[in-house]
């Protein structure tokens, strides 16, 4: 058995894809007899599913709401292995912490940090893309075992860091937890969402940021929307303030709803309420919300962009529409046949991603690294 260190930049009370990752991926862990610690920024709890949660002081970061810079210094206890979920102070603190311990280090690239620079320099992404690059040339050289969700991110990052490293990224999935995410009815799921609407039910799920691309989402509303269908925004992020400005814009008629913040345990009722499951983001290194709505038995319509086409197969267990495009975006809506073989292929797609396959791999990986066999 091993003690693992788990370094994030981010942590609850903030939910995103890196919160969910270390929570399913570390509780499962706990479950199989591993002590997992997790080295956070203002945690707002003490323990989470088994996993001890060490606090570290966080200094506000203005440019992302919600977000802060954790001190990396603090006492650590003994490990066996430190796995980094983040590439900033926590990232720092985890490479030296391995360093000092003499233990192996691996790192999850959750983020295509490129994507992101607008929120520092909107004025010169350009620029900052590519200092963002190099830094993550720099950063991810010291570990031993680079994590990707997907293949194409694999690919993509192959070239950001340096070439020593390149065949020391393994392909692990987040997965899919199949026993919460499962089929509901879709009545009984409405009556416990409180959302009704006398045609279709569309839904965006996620966190609200501008790379998410809902601009093009909401344009294409004005096209698709029937008289009695509805338009449901379900999430939080720093770009909450523009969202609502645009769904004024757009929404001439009421056909918009923006439910925020979900817990957790009414997530999937509010993917079963939903006719049609729609993602515009094109920054998705997974596309986890797309495999949990096929769980719930939900139709998706997502863009063709980095890791989704490696879970949406066209025409199978979902469909595509030209990333960025409004258009293609409504015409693809309209066009939508909601066919019941979708529904089944999307739930075996589901069922691959599922939770024990992808912490078998990060399990496996751990041994190895350590000798722990």
């Amino acid at each position: 058995l091993m003690r693992i260190g788990y370094f994030t930049d981010v942590y609850y009370p903030q939910t995103n894809g890196v919160v969910m990752s270390i929570s399913i991926f570390g509780g499962e862990l706990v479950k199989r007899g591993h002590g997992v610690h997790v080295f956070s920024p203002e945690p707002d709890r003490k323990t989470e599913r088994g996993m001890r949660i060490h606090y570290r002081k966080g200094i506000p970061f203005t440019p992302y709401p919600g977000y802060k810079m954790g001190c990396p210094w603090g006492s650590v206890p003994k490990l066996d292995i430190i796995h980094s979920h983040g590439p900033f102070t926590m990232g720092i603190s985890a490479i030296h912490e391995g360093h000092r311990q003499g233990i192996p280090l691996v790192a999850t690239f959750h983020t295509m940090l490129p994507d992101y620079t607008h929120y520092l320099f909107p004025y010169f992404t350009g620029l900052t893309a590519e200092i963002s690059k190099a830094y993550c040339y720099w950063h991810y050289s010291y570990y031993d075992r680079i994590v990707v969700p997907s293949h194409v991110i694999k690919d993509k990052i192959s070239q950001w860091i340096p070439k020593g490293k390149r065949r020391s990224i393994e392909v692990i999935p987040t997965g899919t937890n199949t026993e919460l995410f499962r089929p509901i009815r879709k009545a009984e799921a409405r009556k416990k969402m409180n959302l009704h609407a006398d045609g279709k039910i569309y839904l965006y799920l996620g966190r609200v940021g501008k790379e998410k691309n809902l601009d093009v989402l909401l344009k294409a509303a004005k096209k698709f929307m029937g008289k009695n269908d509805l338009l449901v925004l379900a999430g939080k992020g720093p770009w909450e303030g523009e969202m609502h400005r645009l769904v004024h814009a757009y929404d001439e008629d009421g056909e918009v709803r923006y439910i925020g913040f979900m817990d957790r345990k009414d997530v999937p009722y509010c993917y079963a309420a939903a006719d049609l499951f729609i993602t515009p983001s094109e920054s998705e290194t997974q596309g986890l919300v797309l495999t949990e709505a096929m769980a719930c038995g939900t139709h998706v319509l997502a863009a063709d962009a980095l890791a989704i086409p490696e879970i949406i197969k066209d025409g199978v267990n979902g469909r595509l529409f030209n990333a960025g495009d409004p258009d293609d975006l409504a015409r693809k809506v309209k066009e939508y046949q909601y066919d019941r073989n979708m529904l089944r292929e999307g739930y075996k797609t589901a069922k691959e991603f599922s939770i024990q396959s992808s912490v078998d791999k990060a399990e496996n990986m751990y041994k190895e690294l350590t000798g722990k066999r």
